[in-house]
């Protein structure tokens, strides 16, 4: 895991940043957030991001105060600034910023620019564990010995040996692979 953490933000940054313009309503921020199936928006004004919303925000600083979404604006209870980092920060130091600062997301900036997001997500899903096995799999750093993994469309991932012994998925019933290796009768214990 420290190889992992050691790595950049660029590596798992995603760059598909939603936007909303702040003289947009919160209504309209929560809706597309959940058509999305997003949990923030990057808020523009005149098409320069200047801050961001989140869901947190919404329940905070709209329905927890009583405000009404349709009327509330997106620019009266974004966070501005947005807090950001540069692609070459280390994972690392990514989430001790959010650790200090108790946020969740993190916009990142290259050269004035925001080119994606970088969230708690995407720090969770860095390292899961082989649903057979049970040992660590790095989706950032090879495997120790290099073996080749197995994604199912589930996102249940298997060492490709282990999937060899499982087929299919443990989680999901779908077949993993096509061609299956029989082991050797002495290595079962109808071999004995």
């Amino acid at each position: 895991m420290i190889m992992v953490m050691d790595s950049k933000v660029r590596a798992i940054t995603r760059s598909d940043v939603v936007t909303i313009d702040e003289d947009s309503t919160v209504e309209e921020a929560a809706k597309l957030m959940g058509s999305k199936g997003i949990g923030a928006l990057a808020v523009t004004r005149n098409g320069r991001i200047v801050g961001i919303i989140t869901e947190r925000d919404v329940l905070k600083r709209v329905v927890a105060e009583g405000r009404d979404p349709k009327l509330t604006k997106v620019r009266d209870v974004m966070t501005s600034p947005p807090i950001t980092v540069g692609p070459d920060t280390t994972i690392r130091e990514a989430i001790d910023l959010m650790n200090r600062r108790r946020i969740r997301r993190l916009l990142v900036e290259e050269e004035g620019r925001i080119v994606g997001i970088f969230t708690q997500r995407d720090i969770l899903a860095l390292t899961r564990i082989c649903l057979y096995c049970v040992k660590e799999v790095s989706l950032l750093a090879p495997t120790d010995d290099g073996e080749p993994l197995i994604v199912c469309g589930c996102g249940a991932i298997y060492h490709k040996s282990c999937a060899t012994t499982v087929v299919y998925c443990l989680d999901c019933s779908t077949r993993l692979i096509e061609v299956i290796r029989a082991p050797a009768p002495e290595d079962t214990l109808a071999g004995d």
